[in-house]
């Protein structure tokens, strides 16, 4: 199967995927709430419940990968994604919306970035990088494109209506595109098999080093607006300098394929993870203003963040290689996954309660013993 026509299903598919899970309460949430009976920003535990099952299952879904190839688990994930908006669009109360966040947790397992990754990684390891970073930056505008989507179909048909139409798009668009586009496994394929089923000491170095910077990093990327915010600026300055992290993600991203992956993912993730803390000391050494040192601070960790998205799963097959790699990566990233659903409520009540200096010190110390773990299992290999 040709690799571009791989790609650019997968890229469709992961848009649909993000923009209807981990976005969806950005834009219906509200009303949602108002609905169901939930206190303000309580839709956003949902996605806290979707991807910690998510980083649960992952281990299971790498075998099946493995064993039966992307094709038919990214297109039962598919199906699961219909069946829990379906289940969300008829939820009368939090209860039966607590069920069908579980569902899409399953969904999210069977269908989101760590399968599409492992269809990838099936290609072969040649221009690998270039293929994850290429599906990175279609992933990036998942917001861009369902963000105005949803808005608009919750002013046509409500919130209800938004997410039926959601789970008709997964059956309508995602799934014929996982079962015409996504390679199936080679024949006799197998699960990797880990010696005493543990990880070799080098990949879990690399699970604790992923784990530690998504947990700071997701903290940080959720709570943006609150801590530019916090720093000194007005609301509505905070709001539009903190948007502009997307698109700093997204332009790292498009330098790290342009640029055609002349660095090692280990030494490329490495510098990410220096400046990382640079980026978030600035606005509290830095003597140009916060009004100076705020923005800088948002598009210099935005940098940062977008070229780890990409390194994660790169640096796993520089240190480990393609065969086995959905089982494999689906140890090293649940942690990780984990890490995703818990930083975002972990760090607001710590941004309130010791302010945003001490918040982004802490946040700083952090990262830095992330690249001390990257180096270590680095070293180890």
């Amino acid at each position: 199967m040709r690799p571009g026509l791989v790609l650019a299903a997968l890229g469709v598919t992961q848009i649909l995927g993000w923009g209807t899970a981990y976005f969806l309460p950005g834009v219906l949430g509200p009303a949602m709430e108002r609905d169901l009976g939930l206190a303000p920003g309580r839709a956003f535990l949902g996605i806290t419940l979707l991807l910690g099952l998510a980083g649960l299952l992952s281990p299971w879904v790498g075998r099946l990968i493995d064993r039966h190839g992307a094709r038919p688990v990214m297109a039962c994930g598919s199906v699961t994604f219909a069946v829990g908006l379906g289940l969300l669009a008829i939820a009368e109360n939090w209860v039966q919306a607590l069920g069908a966040c579980l569902v899409l947790g399953l969904a999210a397992a069977l269908a989101l970035t760590e399968a599409a990754n492992a269809a990838l990684a099936a290609l072969g390891a040649e221009r690998a990088r270039r293929r994850l970073g290429l599906l990175a930056l279609a992933s990036g505008l998942s917001s861009v494109v369902t963000w105005p989507a949803l808005a608009a179909a919750e002013a046509a048909f409500g919130w209800r209506g938004a997410v039926l139409a959601s789970a008709v798009v997964h059956l309508l668009v995602a799934l014929p595109l996982h079962l015409a586009c996504v390679p199936a496994a080679p024949r006799g394929a197998r699960p990797a098999r880990v010696a005493g089923g543990k990880l070799p000491p080098r990949l879990r170095w690399l699970s604790a080093a992923f784990a530690m910077q998504t947990l700071t990093g997701s903290a940080i990327l959720a709570n943006m607006v609150l801590l530019v915010e916090a720093l000194g600026l007005e609301r509505g300055s905070a709001i539009w300098w903190a948007a502009l992290v997307g698109p700093a993600q997204v332009t790292a991203r498009l330098l790290d394929v342009v640029g055609g992956g002349r660095a090692s993912a280990v030494a490329t993730a490495s510098v990410a993870l220096l400046l990382m803390p640079l980026a978030l000391l600035m606005p509290l050494v830095a003597p140009i203003g916060i009004a100076l040192a705020a923005p800088a601070f948002v598009l210099s960790y935005g940098l940062a963040s977008g070229i780890m998205t990409v390194m994660r799963p790169a640096c796993l097959i520089e240190l480990h290689g393609t065969d086995g790699y959905a089982t494999v990566a689906g140890q090293v990233m649940a942690p990780v996954t984990a890490a995703m659903a818990l930083g975002p409520a972990l760090f607001a009540p710590l941004l309130f309660a010791v302010g945003a200096e001490a918040a982004l010190a802490l946040a700083a110390i952090g990262v830095l013993a992330s690249l001390l773990l990257l180096r270590i299992a680095a070293r180890t290999a």
